[in-house]
Order: C-alpha cells, then sequence, then structure tokens
C-alpha cells in the first residue's frame, strides 16, 4: 500500500508545471475577484450575502464535516475526469471559478467586519486551504498532463482513479477536518 502511495507522489514530478499553473490560475482568478471587491464595495454587503448563498445555498447540514468532504470531492473529480474529456476547458473554469470567489469573499469579509484582508486569509482561509487547493491543483494538473496523454494513446483512466484515491482525497479529508474543527476556532480566536 505504502509502495503505491509513494509512486503516485513521485509520479506528480510529471505534472508539476500543469500543477503550478493552475495555482497561477487560481491566484490571477482570486486577484480579480479581490478587485470586483473593491469597486462594488459601495453594495458590498449585498454582493457578500449573494455568494454566501450561492456556496451554501439554503443553509448549513448537520453534518458540516462530510458537506465540504463530498462537496470538495465532487468538484475535484469532476475537475480532474472532465478535464481529459472537455480538452482541459473545465478544470480552468472551476479554477477561475474558486479564484473569483475566494478572492471576492476575503475582501468583502474584510470590509464588512473591519479586518485586514491578510488575517482574513491567514486564519480564515489558509489552514484548510492549504491542502485543499492542494488537492485541487494536484487534480487539475493532473488533468492536464492525462489529456496529453490521452491524446497520445495512451490508457490513463486507471492512472487517474490512483490520483484521486491515493492523493487528492486524502488531501481534501485533512482540509475538511481542518476546516470543520480547527477553522472555526481560529476565526473565533482572531477574528472575532
Amino acid at each position: 500500500m505504502f509502495g503505491t502511495v509513494k509512486r503516485e507522489w513521485l509520479g506528480v514530478r510529471c505534472y508539476y508545471r500543469e500543477t503550478l499553473l493552475c495555482l497561477a490560475i487560481f491566484v490571477v482568478a482570486a486577484y480579480a475577484g479581490y478587485l470586483v471587491a473593491v469597486l462594488l464595495q459601495h453594495r458590498v454587503a449585498d454582493y457578500y450575502d449573494a455568494v454566501r448563498r450561492l456556496i451554501v445555498g439554503g443553509g448549513l447540514p448537520e453534518n458540516i464535516f462530510l458537506y465540504i468532504l463530498a462537496r470538495n470531492s465532487l468538484v475535484s473529480f469532476t475537475a480532474l475526469v472532465l478535464g481529459i474529456v472537455t480538452f482541459n476547458v473545465w478544470p480552468v473554469l472551476v479554477l477561475l471559478m474558486n479564484g473569483a470567489i475566494s478572492g471576492f469573499t476575503v475582501k468583502t469579509q474584510a470590509m464588512l467586519f473591519n479586518h485586514y484582508s491578510f488575517e482574513i486569509w491567514l486564519y480564515g482561509l489558509l489552514p484548510h486551504g492549504v491542502p485543499e487547493l492542494g488537492a485541487l491543483f494536484l487534480a487539475c494538473g493532473a488533468s492536464f498532463y492525462y489529456r496529453r496523454l490521452r491524446s497520445k494513446g495512451e490508457r490513463v483512466w486507471d492512472r487517474v482513479l490512483g490520483t484521486y484515491f491515493l492523493l487528492v482525497l486524502p488531501l481534501l479529508v485533512l482540509a475538511a477536518a481542518v476546516e470543520t474543527f480547527i477553522t472555526p476556532l481560529l476565526i473565533y480566536r482572531f477574528l472575532l
């Protein structure tokens, strides 16, 4: 088992450039979302509520951990799989949307709750965002790589499942646990 996981982690070097490209796409989108929040600051509360409804929906379920894990697992899995069949369009859209929402939300929270943006990033997003976004970047980067291999006629679906279950999903479990149990404590301690 550990040999398989190690082999999968070593396989990341085949698509680390694609993973870094995914990080760059996310950062550009986050900055764009941040700028949009600055431009719309006169109606920031209305827009923040709209984005919050988009993300949370009608409310949070009873088991937040499973909700977060299921939502993030679905997004990462679809980015990995659909990227291969949509010529990488889907993962780019996922990265752009996640980045824009993150940047917008951070800036609106900073304005609404009278905090610096870096505090929101540091205490509200980074603790769970590092493994969560790492998983998303790996899924999207792997999607780019596997798309290229598939276009050369190679079989990739078994490798796709290995990447998802051995790399992406464990990171998402960690991220959901941190977001459920640690992030609220950090927010309460440092931001309230």
